[in-house]
């Protein structure tokens, strides 16, 4: 009788044992899969099709890394009654958030309202102002443009180390199609093209730059400058050469576009010159002084950034617009070549 008493404490024991394991491991497994393994707090754009299935949804939600287990989601969903509460629309969610706060956002949150704004390669921090303006994020060109200034951003981004003094963020704010949410502040506006620009022109690029004896401003000041005189993508190498053959002589880079820059007003930003303006006293007038220009005169492409980190190998100092509307030019080594080119393309 005492040994089967004894056996059947053992027992019990064994179940109650294997049962506590059961629920810890349960717990375990449900608080490993309720959260996922990404780094806490990034924010995420997430965008719910309308009519998207709880399984789309699931396997997207784990690709952009904010769940573990699409099993997991699409079980919780459904216990949960919440598969026919999902919204259509964009949702901002957080990495490290817990599976049940994901189908809460999606579920009871009003998806955000975000703009879509286009930076062309080669405009200046006015018109990217103006376009802000144009799709409603701020309500003044000057909100942004007094955000632009350098000396705040310095610190934040290793890239921006040799930004001169008073210098703005001309020339580092990537060209490229953005979605910013309609509360956006200017701030979250460039910071967001920073980090743009962070990624499109990553460490190793810049390391070449470094090879070649230039700094990052400089670089992006040829690059500015070729931006505005290049219309065929293959010369972009051929017209940097140009102006680094120019400097190495200590002869002014004679750039249009530089005149254009100061000459610029609003409604009309890269206007015509003439020989009065050529004339004229200004630090950015690269015919009347020698060496570069304060800074990037606008945005370049990462083509025309490529390009003044590797410019072609030649000789030529001199080049001039072709004469048959092709935007394409005519490129000397000499004075003398280059005014028969002149002739030759312009009569005279």
């Amino acid at each position: 009788m005492l040994k089967l008493m004894v056996q059947s404490l053992k027992i019990a024991a064994i179940l109650v044992l294997a049962a506590v394991i059961v629920v810890t491991t349960q717990r375990t497994l449900a608080r490993y899969l309720e959260e996922s393994n990404a780094n806490v707090g990034q924010p995420v754009t997430f965008v719910v099709e309308p009519d998207e299935s709880v399984d789309s949804i699931a396997a997207r939600l784990h690709e952009e890394g904010l769940i573990r287990s699409p099993t997991y989601f699409k079980l919780r969903v459904r216990l949960s009654n919440a598969d026919t509460r999902i919204q259509a629309g964009r949702f901002v969610l957080y990495t490290g958030m817990s599976v049940n706060q994901i189908i809460q956002t999606l579920t009871t949150s009003e998806p955000i309202e975000v703009v879509q704004v286009r930076f062309q390669e080669g405009w200046r921090l006015e018109q990217y102002a103006e376009q802000l303006v144009a799709v409603g994020l701020i309500s003044s060109p000057e909100e942004f443009i007094n955000a632009a200034q350098g000396e705040s951003w310095r610190a934040a981004y290793d890239f921006l180390r040799d930004l001169p003094p008073g210098a703005s963020l001309e020339g580092y704010l990537f060209p490229d199609t953005y979605e910013f949410r309609v509360d956006t502040t200017p701030e979250e506006i460039i910071r967001t093209m920073l980090d743009n620009f962070d990624r499109r022109v990553p460490p190793e690029l810049r390391a070449r730059a470094a090879e070649r004896g230039l700094n990052l401003h400089q670089v992006l000041t040829i690059a500015s400058i070729v931006e505005r005189e290049a219309v065929i993508p293959e010369e972009r190498p051929i017209i940097a050469s140009v102006f680094y053959n120019r400097l190495r002589q200590n002869m002014p880079l004679q750039a249009d576009p530089t005149v254009q820059y100061f000459m610029g007003q609003p409604g009309n930003w890269w206007p015509e010159i003439t020989q009065e303006d050529i004339q004229r006293q200004h630090v950015y007038n690269t015919y009347q002084h020698t060496g570069y220009p304060p800074g990037p005169i606008c945005n370049p492409s990462l083509a025309s950034i490529e390009a003044a980190i590797n410019p072609a190998d030649t000789n030529y100092l001199y080049f001039v617009t072709r004469g048959d509307g092709s935007g394409g030019h005519v490129f000397a080594v000499t004075y003398e070549e280059h005014l028969r080119n002149i002739n030759e393309q312009h009569g005279g």
